[in-house]
């Protein structure tokens, strides 16, 4: 199963029921977060786009941090959180800052 980002067009294989953030990391994709996965910063986010039929159902921990974190109101979209949703098959998705982990010119520790 294929995940695209837009608008960087890097595209990554998930498994299927891994979570979407959980894939570009196992891939050496960067995706912006604070929590690291606990679906409580909600800067994960992403708008989907085109259909959702890739993804399945938001959990209800992902259904209650959507409610609080504001993001609809500037996505045309469907939002979902990257640490949450998973994959069930292709889909395109809209995520700035989504990047190769220690890019060109990146520090590195």
């Amino acid at each position: 199963m294929t995940v695209r980002v837009e608008p960087s067009g890097i595209a990554f294989e998930a498994e299927p029921g891994e979570t979407v953030m959980h894939a570009a990391v196992r891939q050496g994709h960067r995706w912006p977060t604070l929590c690291h996965g606990e679906g409580s910063c909600t800067i994960c986010h992403f708008e989907v786009i085109g259909e959702a039929a890739g993804l399945a159902p938001p959990s209800a921990t992902e259904s209650d941090a959507l409610r609080h974190c504001g993001a609809s109101r500037w996505c045309a979209g469907e939002v979902r959180l990257a640490c949450q949703a998973r994959v069930l098959g292709d889909v395109v998705v809209r995520k700035k800052g989504v990047r190769p982990l220690n890019a060109p010119g990146e520090f590195k520790p």
